[in-house]
């Protein structure tokens, strides 16, 4: 099976522009090749840059990627997650009495709505493209009802209105994982809502990361905002500020997962994964590139801190802002309740990143000098101890505060 799509582009710089064709060759449902080519007139636009830096360079010529094992970035970062495929799974069931092959992008692809994280917009070939910012801000306690169904597996609860609601809970890039989520507005903003987990949360998941985002820019790293709302059904909501936007526009992202895909597969990454991987990334592809280390060892000294063990490939991303590509924002920063598990992402030869009291007595970190990972160091250090009052900012319970100030790894 062939699917011939056009793939469009919204940036501050661009506006709303064609950016590329693509097609879609499958065997059995699976995906086989992608054939990729950028269009003339976006070539000529003084503003043109490539979407995968990596395997989709800025050419004339139509790219071939080889897709026995994966997906490529620019499709694997745009498709649902595994929450939002199951989302999408019972809208194909209910809507159009058929069984999803969630395996299939072909499938996928016409089922997933218009409201998504980043700059790109694939449709039908001949199609117009929609980047609609989600769903107005008062569909919150229907959003977050029907959440709970379906994490629940409790399907037959949820109405079509419902599940034509969480159709925007496939929010693609840098939002990935497991967890219950969908986008939505208001006139101040655009937001990622974040829902808890009834049955499967630790802790207070809402207000945990609401204070371990403040306390990341208590530390020195770039984050967004967010505030946590009550009394939706009973339960409480992250409200998270998206980054990606400006204005009806948006910025483009990659993941660092999508970056170190094997090229002639499409796997996804097998080997270890490092910090220092993102290291690599950052000096052939960033534009602001001390910045970037800088707020690099910021945030794996932060993620140590806090024992935030999640810290895999999808769970940082680059952004592109117009002039160029640079180390995304950090999200998912939330502490795990585990001690002495290993890392998803180690430094150098060692299975975890070392602590900020650690971080000084190895001298140069990712090129730094040592006087500034030292200084750096000491302000994660100073950040985190400081947990407490930020965990009673953001309304954290005294239980939640306690467990997590035992876990942290300074």
């Amino acid at each position: 099976m062939i699917k011939r799509l056009d793939l469009y582009l919204n940036t501050p710089a661009l506006g709303v522009v064609q950016a590329a064709d693509v097609a879609l060759v499958e065997e059995g449902a699976s995906l086989r090749q992608v054939g990729f080519r950028y269009r003339p007139d976006y070539l000529a636009l003084p503003g043109a840059f490539a979407l995968d830096p990596v395997q989709l360079p800025l050419t004339a010529r139509e790219v071939t990627l080889d897709c026995s094992a994966g997906v490529p970035a620019f499709l694997d970062d745009y498709l649902p997650d595994r929450w939002g495929r199951r989302v999408l799974a019972r809208l194909a069931l209910y809507r159009q009495g058929r069984r999803l092959n969630a395996n299939s992008v072909i499938d996928v692809l016409p089922l997933i709505g218009q409201s998504r994280i980043g700059a790109l917009c694939l449709v039908e070939r001949g199609a117009l493209p929609n980047f609609a910012p989600g769903a107005p801000l008062e569909k919150l306690q229907m959003a977050e009802q029907a959440a709970q169904h379906i994490d629940g597996l409790d399907f037959q609860s949820v109405s079509m209105d419902e599940m034509s609601l969480l159709y925007l809970a496939n929010a693609g890039t840098g939002v990935g994982g497991a967890r219950p989520k969908a986008l939505l507005y208001d006139a101040q903003g655009c937001y990622l809502a974040k829902f808890n987990r009834i049955t499967q949360d630790a802790y207070n998941n809402a207000r945990v990361e609401l204070a371990c985002l403040r306390m990341a820019r208590a530390a020195g790293l770039e984050v967004k905002d967010g505030r946590v709302v009550t009394g939706v059904n009973g339960r409480e909501v992250l409200l998270l500020e998206r980054f990606d936007t400006a204005g009806p526009a948006r910025h483009h992202l990659i993941t660092v997962n999508g970056l170190l895909k094997e090229p002639n597969t499409q796997s996804d990454p097998g080997r270890a994964f490092r910090y220092d991987d993102i290291h690599d990334l950052l000096r052939v592809h960033s534009k602001r590139i001390e910045k970037d280390l800088e707020q690099l060892l910021r945030l794996m000294l932060f993620n140590r801190a806090i024992n935030n063990t999640d810290d895999h490939e999808r769970n940082f991303s680059l952004i592109h802002r117009g002039e160029g590509y640079q180390l995304a924002p950090a999200y998912d920063l939330v502490p795990s309740l585990t001690l002495g598990e290993y890392h998803a992402a180690g430094y150098q030869y060692q299975p975890s990143p070392p602590r900020p009291s650690e971080a000084a007595g190895l001298g140069r970190i990712f090129g730094l000098p040592k006087p500034l990972v030292a200084d750096v160091a000491e302000q994660v250090r100073a950040a985190v101890l400081e947990w407490p009052k930020h965990a009673e900012e953001a309304g954290v319970g005294c239980t939640d505060m306690q467990r997590i100030q035992s876990c942290l790894q300074l």
